[in-house]
């Protein structure tokens, strides 16, 4: 079955038609964690569910052997020998951040729609399209007659947003695959993923006003810790000496002095309501985005505010705003083959009176420990009368694959066939399921020079690049299952 990449490349593009119209409708399904709806048959609520479903039915339209597993977590599509010693799998997952229909210009989060070369949707870039690319790649093979030596299993996961308990549960009934890659990374192959750890900073807002001090009644910006915050919130009563209009000025001039961010203030019978844009984007990396929830900390750091307020806002806004490589942690790090540490402040909550809280996600090299990034964060808190622990129930430790194993070489090979470049490879700052296999690396969808949108308003992928990674996923499965 030797094929040149002109001939994978072809037949890739005859299936276009097709996916395209099975993309769009699995685009329009907001396959969002519920948990309001969430049962035993549906453990992540009905809209990723829904997802699950569908891929289900495509693949008995189309003739594979598919199966729900893991508690419903799990679809698998399986092609091979059903007895091979061997499996490759392929892990994608289903499950995509929320959209706010607010902060989307060219159509609403999971009303799909393509304009020019541009597919829009939440969940385009991150990542349904691969996933059907990878799903009509294994067609492709079907179709063409190639029968594999070791089987092929698609393995589509739908908790990967949030707490990975779905190939938590995978791995402990099914078991781990051969060797395998996931296309939730990118282009040419990923055999290192950095470390992922949250650090949670738990603590109790004021209980008592100072009518002589600035009071923050509540604060708020992020909803995910693997995103950056594109929008804060908060909520200040004055004290009785404060210029209301002087103060509103200064929040108008500060965010005019910075011209990346907006904002906007209100007055509203005796309290301030502040709300402040800054640019969201993939928590893997925070040099992409603006931080909202530190710009508008940064801000109120100039006013007198009491306790346990002052101290929550000097940490956001003075002792961490900009400092996404750890710099004012004392964190900084670098590894020479996987680079540096980021951090990324998700999620800041403050309530007055009420339990509050600050998590940061960090992505770290080989070389540096989760204790120590741990213990830095508790030298640096401040006056916040806080307590710290890492996240239970979300945590991995820096992975790689020997660069000399054969899915490195094989992978690498493929895609500089395809590409007419040089064999070569990165390091990502993300996590993919890949990093729970011994033998696991990322391999697309993402081009090099291609902006990232996952997790951002407008989210959209590049049609023309579709049969490209169709095509490129079809050889290397030929490539590591034969």
């Amino acid at each position: 079955m030797m094929k040149s990449v002109i001939q994978w490349q072809q037949e890739a593009e005859s299936y276009q038609p097709e996916l395209i119209q099975d993309l769009l409708q699995f685009l329009a399904i907001p396959s969002v964690l519920d948990p309001t709806t969430a049962t035993i048959q549906q453990p992540f609520g009905i809209g990723i569910d829904m997802a699950l479903a569908y891929l289900v039915d495509l693949a008995t339209r189309d003739g594979f052997n598919v199966e729900r597993v893991a508690d419903n977590m799990v679809v698998v599509v399986d092609y091979g020998p059903s007895d091979a010693d061997e499996t490759v799998g392929v892990l994608s997952h289903v499950d995509v951040v929320p959209g706010n229909s607010a902060a989307w210009r060219m159509t609403l989060p999971f009303s799909p729609k393509i304009v020019g070369n541009k597919i829009y949707a939440r969940g385009a870039h991150d990542m349904k399209v691969d996933l059907l690319a990878s799903y009509y790649a294994l067609r492709q093979l079907k179709d063409s007659g190639f029968w594999p030596k070791r089987k092929i299993r698609l393995i589509f996961g739908s908790d990967e947003e949030s707490d990975w308990r779905d190939m938590k549960t995978y791995l402990e009934q099914v078991g781990e695959p051969t060797l395998g890659f996931s296309p939730d990374g990118a282009f040419p192959i990923v055999p290192g993923e950095k470390g992922v750890q949250t650090i949670v900073i738990k603590f109790a807002g004021n209980k008592i006003f100072n009518d002589q001090l600035f009071q923050l009644i509540k604060f708020e910006s992020g909803d995910r810790d693997n995103v950056v915050p594109g929008v804060a919130k908060a909520i200040v009563r004055l004290p009785e000496w404060a210029d209301i209009n002087k103060f509103l000025a200064q929040f108008e001039q500060y965010v005019k002095n910075v011209p990346v961010i907006t904002g906007i203030g209100q007055y509203d019978d005796g309290y301030i309501l502040l709300t402040l844009y800054g640019k969201s984007a993939h928590g893997a990396y925070p040099e992409d985005g603006l931080n909202a929830g530190t710009y508008l900390a940064h801000f109120l750091d100039q006013f007198e505010f009491n306790g346990q307020a002052h101290a929550f806002i000097e940490f956001l806004g003075h002792g961490n705003h900009q400092s996404v490589f750890g710099e004012k942690l004392g964190l900084v790090f670098h590894d020479d083959i996987m680079g540096d540490l980021t951090m990324n402040i998700g999620q800041m909550h403050y309530y007055h009176n009420a339990g509050s809280e600050i998590r940061i996600q960090f992505r770290f090299p080989i070389g540096i420990t989760e204790t120590a990034i741990l213990t830095q964060v508790q030298r640096h808190i401040g006056s916040l009368n806080a307590k710290i622990f890492k996240e239970a129930q979300f945590g991995n430790a820096p992975h790689m694959v020997d660069l000399k194993d054969p899915i490195v070489d094989a992978l690498e090979e493929v895609y500089a066939e395809h590409t007419h470049t040089q064999k070569t490879y990165k390091i990502s700052n993300g996590g993919s399921y890949a990093r729970l296999l011994k033998r696991g690396v990322a391999f697309g969808g993402q081009f090099p020079d291609v902006e990232v949108t996952s997790h951002q308003p407008d989210e959209y992928a590049l049609v023309s690049h579709i049969p490209k990674t169709q095509a490129i996923f079809a050889h290397a499965l030929y490539e590591i299952s034969k």
